[in-house]
């Protein structure tokens, strides 16, 4: 799935041998590799933000448009889908899953890093500057917020919308089971070891070479870089900067003698009337958002290079997907300040795991006119934070906005936010005035907003309620005993796409699941559909056996005159027998020695 990080070294040590049969090596290793040339072939989220760049990095070596053109469309079709969200990154907690697509959905810290790797690369590999926004947008409203401020913890996932961050189990909300929202210096190893490598990627891409012997600036922030120019002369530009919070970049640069060369900086897409100036005279009238601008002369020592990026606030409507809002003032999105408390669950004194809960209200919706979406919307700064953490609730740009509650939006009963309603919505709660503050900066957060439009919108429906209570002799922790009754038709007997219930771990046991009804109710069949992954090697299987129980008063007892237990793959398999009038049914079931079993739906006639 990740041969290209193989295939970019490859090419990377040609480039600096000249070797022959490293090219070889490199086609191979391209023949060898996952197809992502030919669309999206997998859904696991670090499978697609690190190895979507692979044609990409085979281009170069072929030179043929479509290896290029593979990358976008990856990239493209996967935020169409899942990526309709702000934060630059998808929803893929820990596989993308066809109907999980709204701003709860998360990404692992991995992802996000690899991420950003990979348009890294992409800016060097094309010199599109639509990858350094790309990695920019990752790198500050996704990154930070996956951390603590002072980087001692790490949690697995992140979300756009997610007020309550705990070690509690999310799923099937979220597909992965178990503790992936604790703030934690010890678990989530896999991230441990990805996530550092972030900003050292970051800061090891601010400047790129160019033809002609010059140096690309196409990601902003304070740095000092050295390298050899035109003729081989050095060159130091210190690059001065409280950008992306702040409007102004200045370079100032210090070559070894005066030297010509061309430096190229990034205008980004989002800004209007962007200004530069070297030496307090204007350089450049014609800037273009999006385009990179060149300027080409001799440097002396001293040169100073201003940069104005002035950044206007930014409303978007996330179409296709419950139209949400979100706002964005330069290249920082804008999130709900939620005020945090932090509970130790885990962990030492030195190094403690953390449960961040919300103590201060979080379920809004933006008052927003469509038509001028900014009128109602204030920026305000505050002072630079003394220890240099902007990513913080006191970060130093905040938004005011107008807001009203929704008391219906509430966190589902394992401490997950209910998926947001389609907007407009309805709420006849009061106007507030509400603070917004970087994405990046809020570890609790609502950034995709429901917006509220009390003439047109609808009002906020109830939380999801199963059929029937459910429960089981037992239930694996990254599953759900609502799936048995939610009403959706598996596609076959292996579907990841659903919820499910399984038993998992136990095995070759007699195990039970069980509905109790509202009221006394008449039912005179039953149809089950079984969870069967062994075709892809899993170690759920199709159950030995099974019967339908019936609760009479206190005691269980077997329906009578069934007319025959089938067990089959991808369909249901009906049982009739003579009507009961009952306040609960039971399936019980002998799993298969050696296997444990699961159901996708079970209905009741």
């Amino acid at each position: 799935m990740r041969a290209g990080d193989q295939l970019y070294s490859i090419l990377w040590l040609y480039n600096r041998t000249g070797e022959e049969w490293l090219l070889d090596l490199a086609h191979k290793t391209h023949r060898k590799s996952a197809r992502w040339d030919t669309g999206l072939i997998n859904r696991h989220n670090v499978n697609i933000a690190q190895a979507f760049r692979e044609p990409a990095i085979y281009w170069m070596l072929t030179g043929k448009p479509e290896h290029q053109a593979a990358t976008e469309k990856v990239w493209r079709d996967v935020r169409d889908k899942w990526g309709r969200v702000p934060g630059g990154m998808f929803g893929a907690d820990e596989d993308a899953r066809d109907r999980y697509t709204g701003p709860r959905q998360m990404i692992e810290t991995c992802g996000m890093v690899e991420e950003m790797l990979s348009d890294e690369l992409l800016v060097s590999i094309t010199g599109d500057s639509i990858w350094a926004e790309r990695c920019e947008d990752v790198a500050f409203n996704s990154l930070p917020a996956a951390f603590t401020s002072d980087m001692k913890c790490l949690r697995y996932l992140t979300a756009p919308n997610m007020p309550q961050s705990d070690h509690a189990n999310k799923a099937p909300g979220i597909e992965n089971g178990g503790d992936m929202l604790g703030m934690n210096p010890h678990g989530h190893r896999c991230c441990q070891h990805n996530g550092g490598h972030g900003w050292p990627y970051f800061n090891n891409h601010l400047w790129y070479a160019t033809a002609g012997d010059g140096l690309a600036a196409y990601m902003y922030a304070p740095c000092t870089v050295t390298a050899k120019v035109a003729a081989g002369v050095e060159v130091t530009i210190e690059e001065q900067t409280r950008y992306p919070f702040e409007e102004v970049i200045e370079f100032v640069v210090k070559p070894a003698k005066p030297v010509k060369f061309p430096l190229y900086l990034r205008i980004p897409t989002w800004c209007e009337n962007p200004t530069l100036s070297v030496n307090r005279m204007i350089a450049d009238e014609n800037l273009q958002p999006g385009k990179v601008v060149c300027i080409d002369r001799e440097w002396k020592p001293g040169d100073r290079v201003l940069l104005q990026l002035p950044m206007p606030i930014r409303v978007k409507t996330w179409i296709g997907n419950r139209d949400t809002v979100s706002v964005s003032r330069g290249p920082l999105t804008y999130s709900l300040l939620i005020k945090e408390k932090y509970t130790q669950y885990a962990g030492t004194d030195e190094w403690p795991a953390y449960d961040i809960f919300p103590d201060s209200p979080w379920n809004y919706g933006l008052t927003i006119d469509p038509a001028k979406p900014t009128d109602s919307l204030k920026v305000e700064t505050a002072e630079w934070p003394a220890n240099d953490r902007p990513f913080t609730l006191k970060a130093p740009v905040r938004i005011v906005a107008k807001a009203r509650r929704i008391p219906a939006w509430t966190l589902d009963r394992r401490g997950l936010v209910n998926e947001v309603a389609p907007s407009p919505v309805k709420s006849s709660e009061p106007i507030e005035s509400v603070v917004l503050i970087p994405m990046g900066a809020a570890r609790l957060r609502i950034s995709a907003f429901p917006r509220i439009d009390n003439v047109t919108g609808k009002e906020w429906p109830p939380p999801p309620k199963p059929k029937y209570i459910a429960s089981a002799s037992h239930c694996w922790d990254g599953d759900t005993v609502d799936a048995l009754c939610d009403d959706e038709v598996p596609k076959h007997s292996n579907d990841r796409g659903l919820d499910r219930f399984t038993w998992w771990p136990r095995k070759g046991g007699v195990e039970w699941v069980q509905f109790d009804f509202d009221m006394p109710m008449a039912v005179a069949s039953a149809q089950v559909y079984w969870f069967d992954d062994t075709p892809s090697k899993g170690g759920c299987k199709l159950p030995k056996s099974w019967r339908v129980l019936y609760k009479d008063g206190k005691e269980w007892k077997p329906v009578e005159k069934p007319s025959g237990y089938p067990v089959a793959r991808d369909s249901f398999c009906e049982v009739k027998f003579q009507e009961v009038t009952t306040s609960a049914l039971r399936v019980e079931v002998q799993l298969e020695k050696d296997y444990s079993g699961g159901i996708l739906e079970w209905r009741v006639k």
